[in-house]
């Protein structure tokens, strides 16, 4: 199996296998909604605005990253450098941290160029999410990574 389904994750969490850093969006954002939502400029070519629902973890600015996988093609996985350079909560603000249970807007720094991966997130805020062309893309660390293989292969 190379798909992430709920069914997976839930077996992951059960185990506690699943731990920070773990996240996972389905969603980046453009310029107008750069704009929209008063977050600050960004490069594009080596950072990204990331929509975040809600985690089962606190996000915390400094936090780093070195694997980037779609949920469509897990195996298909890409090593990187990234860190999380800004988290806001609502419109204006930059807290350092995005808490439990909340959701809110992440940026990622990394330290080449934004991964081509990233190409399968919603790239507008008009535009719907659509499983044909979409995908929801996940950014962890190699550990997490290696028990999301092994539980794949048990699937």
């Amino acid at each position: 199996m190379n798909i992430l389904t709920n069914e997976i994750i839930e077996n992951l969490n059960e185990q506690k296998t699943v731990f920070n850093p773990f996240l996972f969006s389905h969603r980046c954002y453009e310029e107008s909604a750069i704009k929209n939502h008063s977050l600050p400029e960004i490069d594009k070519e080596n950072q990204l605005y990331l929509e975040n629902n809600n985690s089962d973890f606190d996000f915390i600015v400094g936090t780093k990253f070195n694997v980037v996988f779609r949920r469509k093609d897990v195996k298909g996985y890409k090593k990187i450098d990234a860190e999380m350079d800004f988290v806001s909560l609502k419109k204006g603000d930059n807290i350092g941290v995005i808490p439990r249970g909340y959701g809110g807007i992440i940026r990622l720094k990394f330290k080449d160029k934004t991964p081509e991966i990233t190409k399968f997130l919603v790239q507008n805020d008009n535009e719907k999410y659509d499983d044909s062309k979409n995908d929801i893309v996940y950014f962890t660390i190699q550990e997490i990574m290696d028990k999301i293989l092994e539980e794949l292969e048990k699937a």
